[in-house]
């Protein structure tokens, strides 16, 4: 035991050492999104190992202005290389997220203003080759979002990254380029990594708002020469389900079906060799939504039989169900001959359920309305102490949507869905005629307590008294992809949504993915699409924001008060709380 002992304290001693030289690396931060790989082994400001310590690299966050090496996050002040975040004013090689002024190679997320090359996230405004970033001078840009000669530079160069391809700067009517940006140099990871909306007072103004400074007109003379529509029709989207063409395909093995596309994902269903599924969307790296009996979610497209071999073994089995049938009772659906997926997860438990609110199920039921003896809770489960999803007063108006058991029924009174006693109801061809006598839109209807989202009741069945609203389900895909990039820095002039993107960059980089083709700078995409009131902007809509007369920021509206936008230098991309300040009107671009 004391040789275990002494072993162990040795090893401690040891440990201790190596971390106290450098040769222990302290906990990985990754410096920030988008950046061309590369991360920061020591704090932003914090040397990892001290101070200065000759010529060589500078690996940490500090600043290299001549030789020496820099492995912490202080300054070398020696030549050589700077592999961090710092400044490298001299020759050299600059691998990190620096400025490199001088000759030699900028290999991280900075900025070269001399000649070499710029491998990282940065910007490069002298000559060689960017690597990552938005290249803006000659060199060649590899990094494979947006297609810009614009960058922030202004010689010219080839770009390789496959979009559309830009010919101006952020603007040429916002007077010039940001020279001096670096990709993500300062972003806020408490605010940038997060889906969660900032609050307006933890913000700046975004990264366009100075340069309104020198504009003389007003916004009120601006929205004067707008033709802003303001009967276009809401756009709802609801929790209710539409039904679609079924579109059959077989598992070509047992399979198991998941609550997201990635193969790690939860699963929430299982279905045996030759079980049917319904597909619903094809959507990317070969994932397919699916939905079988209860079970709905994504399967791999190689794991199933597609197209016409499905339709021909659908035909074989319907013809050995239809034998089958002869000898059994009438009534019995063929489709009952075609065995589904098995839940592994109850649905209110899988978040892929409403993934996309379409089904090949019968949607619409018949109205059987009820009328609330004396104020009732409209609960989440069948139970007097659950929670309550609404409360609907005396004389209230709800339709049973099912009778369950044990005296509850099911029941919808506006977006409220949940559990009531039968008892507490007046039913039958009372209720009907009261109703009738009355009106239906002179009743009162439940006041919600739970959101739909959040009532676990909400689809203990896809029936409903009306079919779900019209929404074009693109909306919901541009905004998927907008959040994804949430935490990726903000680039002045940039269209890259791993790289850097400005405002206008963002959005039109995300609407090109769909097959809209949007101009590149914010004031002339304000005139695309119909001008609609910021008060009517629905997910997916675009907000426009302008100071002295003229359009300096535009955000993507992503539903509930909240926008998702290419914000600043110091916040890259994130969501926030709507501002309606400066905001002058939205555009609609997605029709539904």
């Amino acid at each position: 035991m004391k040789r275990k002992e002494l072993l162990r304290k040795l090893g401690i001693v040891i440990l201790s050492a190596m971390v106290m030289i450098g040769t222990v690396a302290a906990p990985t931060y990754i410096a920030r999104a988008g950046e061309s790989g590369s991360t920061s082994t020591a704090a932003e400001t914090e040397p990892s190992g001290g101070g200065d310590s000759g010529g060589g690299s500078d690996d940490g966050g500090g600043e290299s202005t001549g030789g020496g090496s820099d492995d912490g996050g202080g300054e070398s002040t020696g030549g050589g290389s700077d592999d961090g975040g710092g400044d490298n004013t001299s020759g050299g090689s600059d691998d990190g997220g620096g400025d490199n002024t001088g000759g030699g190679s900028d290999d991280g997320g900075g900025e070269s203003t001399g000649g070499g090359s710029d491998d990282g996230g940065g910007e490069s405004t002298g000559g060689g080759s960017d690597d990552s970033g938005e290249g803006s001078s000659g060199g060649n840009d590899d990094s494979g979002e947006g297609n810009t000669d614009a960058g922030t530079g202004s010689g010219a160069g080839s770009t390789e990254e496959g979009s559309e391809t830009a010919s101006t700067t952020e603007e040429s009517e916002l007077g010039g380029t940001d020279s001096t940006a670096e990709i993500g140099a300062t972003i806020d990871p408490s605010i940038a990594a997060t889906e969660e909306p900032a609050a307006e007072d933890e913000l700046g103004e975004p990264e366009g708002y100075a340069e309104a400074e020198n504009h003389n007109g007003t916004n009120e003379d601006l929205i004067a020469h707008q033709h802003i529509v303001t009967d276009m029709p809401i756009i709802r989207k609801d929790f209710r389900f539409t039904t679609v063409d079924k579109v059959y395909a077989f598992s070509a093995k047992e399979i198991e079906i998941r609550e997201a596309r990635e193969d790690s994902a939860e699963v929430v269903g299982r279905i045996a060799k030759n079980g049917v599924l319904f597909e619903l969307e094809e959507e990317e790296n070969g994932w397919i939504f699916v939905e079988s009996g209860k079970v709905r979610g994504f399967v791999r497209g190689e794991d199933l039989i597609r197209g016409e071999d499905a339709d021909q073994m659908r035909e074989a089995l319907e013809k050995q169900a239809e034998r089958i049938s002869r000898m059994l009772p009438e009534g019995i659906s063929k489709d009952a001959y075609f065995f589904m997926a098995q839940e592994t997860v109850p649905y209110y438990e899988n978040e892929a359920y409403a993934f996309r609110r379409i089904t090949t199920e019968d949607t619409v039921i018949s109205k059987k309305p009820a009328l609330a003896k004396a104020e009732i809770g409209i609960m989440e489960s069948r139970d007097q102490d659950a929670r309550e999803a609404g409360k609907l007063s005396e004389g209230g108006l709800c339709y049973v949507i099912d009778d369950v058991s044990n005296g509850w029924v099911f029941v919808e009174s506006g977006d409220v869905r949940g559990f009531v006693k039968a008892s507490d109801l007046e039913q039958g061809s009372a209720a009907e005629a009261k109703v009738e006598e009355a009106g239906e839109d002179a009743l009162n209807t439940a006041v919600e307590e739970i959101k739909p989202a959040d009532n676990k009741a909400t689809y203990y069945t896809i029936t409903s008294i009306k079919e779900g609203a019209k929404y074009n389900e693109v909306r919901e895909k541009i905004l998927e992809k907008a959040l994804s990039c949430v935490g990726n820095p903000y680039v002045w002039g940039g269209t890259s949504l791993t790289h850097g993107a400005d405002c206008s960059g963002f959005v039109q980089s995300l609407y090109a993915l769909f097959g809209y083709h949007l101009p590149r700078v914010a004031a002339a995409q304000s005139g695309v699409g119909t001008q609609i009131p910021v008060s009517d902007a629905a997910p997916g809509d675009l907000i426009f924001f302008a100071r002295n007369g003229y359009v300096y920021h535009v955000a993507m509206y992503a539903g509930d008060g909240k926008t998702v936008e290419a914000y600043s230098s110091q916040y890259g991309i994130i969501t926030k709380e709507l501002s309606e300040r400066n905001a002058v009107w939205a555009t609609r671009i997605i029709e539904d």
